[in-house]
């Protein structure tokens, strides 16, 4: 009997110690229908801060499942328990290779650009491979841990449409979440317009949607590229000049110029804006007929340093803002309306022919159109 009664009093100790630990650890915290837990957020706010219609990794029914798709009970690979191959990149590719998640991150049409190596003018962030700390422009930030999904993204929900991280790589670098440009993709119609999915949205980005979130945005890169953080005309603390990426309000931002995931000769544009299938139409739909080999060796970055998942390929990434510095004799970018409107290609040429001789000169190139 003694044995019993100090076995239970030692349960009922235990028992009481963790009530009161887990009294103490939520001392500070006050969960809500939204934040549950530190760190878990179910997404009942969305980016504009009314009420989600965005339901992925997040308000998961009573009777989910869906905890089995990311984790094994006993046998997780991880002391999160998470399931995985190699890396944790290969889990979100499990869905997000255009098997299964929404979003494809390998695709083509992906509004934070791709991870797809088979193309030429591929560059993009290498997950899996690469220290948080090696980030070009890294001065403060010391990270040695390895850049993963997880490094930007909640996988568990954040009140960014996104997924956004609130804190990178160990700093916080807004108290708001970034507000994003959304449209509902036309790709998931049916879905958009069910009733039956709890209001279930599948939006399409553009980036930042207001000044002050594309300031936030930049504040979102700086985390692990921090001298690239600068206003117009200020030296970094490498003692050097770098362009402007934090102006509330001309809206300049790192989006502008660059995809998040990365880029390759399918997305990027020249500084009319147009693509490799822009100019592989044919002439009665608008582009220019062009075989994809011509198309691609017009569009090809042979800038020295890579094509550093730039939107726009090689130095028009600048002309595509700074055209009222052109030189008179300089053709302009194709614009609506604009009489001359198919002579602004012929200044990306005359560009790309100064480092690779591979591709026509200014001169064949007007031939071929």
């Amino acid at each position: 009997m003694s044995k019993i009664k100090i076995s239970f009093t030692a349960l009922l100790t235990l028992i009481m110690l963790s009530m009161f630990a887990a009294l103490a650890s939520a001392a500070d915290f006050t969960p809500t229908p939204g934040n549950p837990a530190p760190g878990i957020n179910v997404g009942t706010i969305d980016n504009n801060g009314q009420v989600n219609q965005h339901r992925t990794h997040g308000n998961f029914q009573n009777n989910t499942n869906s905890c089995a798709n990311c984790h094994s009970t006993h046998n997780g690979d991880s002391a999160t328990l998470l399931k995985f191959e190699k890396t944790e990149s290969d889990l979100c590719l499990s869905c997000h290779d255009g098997t299964l998640g929404f979003y494809n991150v390998k695709g083509q049409g992906a509004g934070a650009g791709t991870f797809n190596t088979t193309h030429e003018s591929a560059s993009m962030h290498n997950v899996g491979t690469v220290e948080i700390g090696a980030a070009p422009g890294a001065l403060d930030n010391k990270s040695t841990e390895e850049l993963q999904c997880s490094s930007c993204h909640n996988p568990h929900g954040s009140t960014n449409d996104r997924l956004l991280n609130n804190t990178v790589a160990g700093v916080s670098y807004s108290t708001t979440p970034i507000k994003l440009a959304l449209t509902e993709d036309p790709d998931f119609a049916a879905i958009n317009n069910s009733s039956t999915n709890s209001g279930l949205k599948i939006y399409k980005s553009v980036g930042p949607k207001d000044n002050a979130d594309k300031t936030n945005y930049a504040n979102f890169c700086s985390t692990c590229h921090d001298t690239y953080d600068t206003s117009s005309g200020k030296k970094t603390a490498l003692g050097h000049y770098s362009h402007t990426t934090n102006s509330n309000s001309q809206g300049r931002n790192c989006a502008s110029c660059h995809y998040a995931h990365g880029t390759d000769i399918t997305l990027l544009k020249d500084a009319a804006g147009k693509t490799v299938a822009d100019y592989i139409k044919p002439v009665a739909e608008g582009g220019k007929g062009w075989t994809e080999a011509t198309a691609n060796a017009y569009m090809k970055d042979v800038s020295a340093g890579g094509s550093h998942n730039k939107k726009y390929t090689n130095m028009s990434v600048c002309w595509t803002c700074h055209t009222s510095s052109h030189p008179l004799d300089t053709p302009m970018p194709d614009q609506v309306g604009d009489p001359n409107a198919g002579t602004g290609e012929l200044w990306n040429y005359v560009w790309s022919s100064r480092y690779n001789k591979n591709i026509p000169t200014f001169n064949e190139k007007a031939n071929i159109r």
